[in-house]
This record gives structure tokens, C-alpha cells and sequence, in this order.
């Protein structure tokens, strides 16, 4: 895939997320977030050439954007790493999970703005 469909797609994931109502689906709705925000991370290394096969990969281009961009980046992702987490183990409340959707959307929306 190339940096633009992997933007098409974390919007898709977005979307899908957007259409569960808070109670539906906790575990699906972290996962489609956590795979929006992964995909987005994706196609930015992509962009600029970074290698991109591991979680650890996904961190790592945080980071250097983080330093370089804005710190909020790393926040962001954290929160979409807790939400791949709650897939797991499912321990996150509808209003943690609602907002970290809102950090997931950030992030989606600022790596988006440096594929285009």
C-alpha cells in the first residue's frame, strides 16, 4: 500500500469506529481506533522512507515526529496503544474509550495533513 491508502484506510477505520454507539462493541471499537492510528503512523514512515515492520517501528516514527512536530503526537498514540490494549483485556470505561477515539482522530487528522 502507499502512504495515501494507508490514510484512506485509518479513515476508514475511523468511520467504522464513529458507527458503534459507545456500549456496542468496546473491543471492536478500541481495535478499529488502535488500527486507524497504526495505519496513519504507517503511511507517514512510508512517506518519508522509515522503516515500519514492528510495534517498535510504530513508536519509533512517533517519536521523531514528536520531536519534531508536536509533543501531543506521542500522547495520542499512547492512547491509541491503550486502546489496542483494552482489546485484550477489555478493562476501559465508554468515557476513556470515547476519548481516547477524540486523541485517535487528532493524531489520524495531523499525520494526514503530512502524506497529502
Amino acid at each position: 500500500m502507499n502512504p495515501q491508502e494507508h490514510i484512506a484506510v485509518a479513515l476508514d477505520f475511523l468511520a467504522l469506529a464513529d458507527g458503534l454507539i459507545a456500549h456496542q462493541n468496546r473491543l471492536l471499537r478500541s481495535e478499529l481506533l488502535w488500527c486507524a492510528a497504526a495505519h496513519a503512523v504507517e503511511a507517514v514512515a512510508k512517506r518519508r522512507g522509515w522503516q515500519n515492520r514492528s510495534h517498535d517501528d510504530l513508536f519509533d516514527v512517533i517519536g521523531h515526529l514528536a520531536g519534531s512536530l508536536d509533543v501531543r503526537i506521542e500522547v495520542w498514540f499512547r492512547h491509541a496503544s491503550h486502546l489496542h490494549r483494552n482489546m485484550y483485556e477489555g478493562d476501559m470505561i465508554d468515557g476513556d474509550i470515547a476519548r481516547y477515539q477524540r486523541s485517535v482522530r487528532r493524531l489520524v487528522q495531523r499525520l494526514e495533513g503530512l502524506v497529502v
